[in-house]
């Protein structure tokens, strides 16, 4: 049983990270200014540690 909720919670942090992935690419390439444009690269990489953090453990 503890193994299906450990699974449950890496599905969620996975799909918040795709979630957050794109608010992040639509800040980065949309932005009107510069600063905008690296808080959304900074936003990309972070969805990209909390993906590869969520995947690593749940393996679909």
């Amino acid at each position: 049983m503890k193994q299906n909720v450990d699974v449950k919670k890496y599905k969620i942090l996975a799909l918040v990270g795709l979630i957050i992935m794109g608010i992040g690419s639509f800040m980065s390439c949309l932005a009107p200014t510069s600063t905008l444009c690296n808080v959304g690269s900074c936003i990309l990489l972070a969805s990209i540690a909390i993906m590869a953090y969520a995947f690593y453990y749940w393996r679909p």
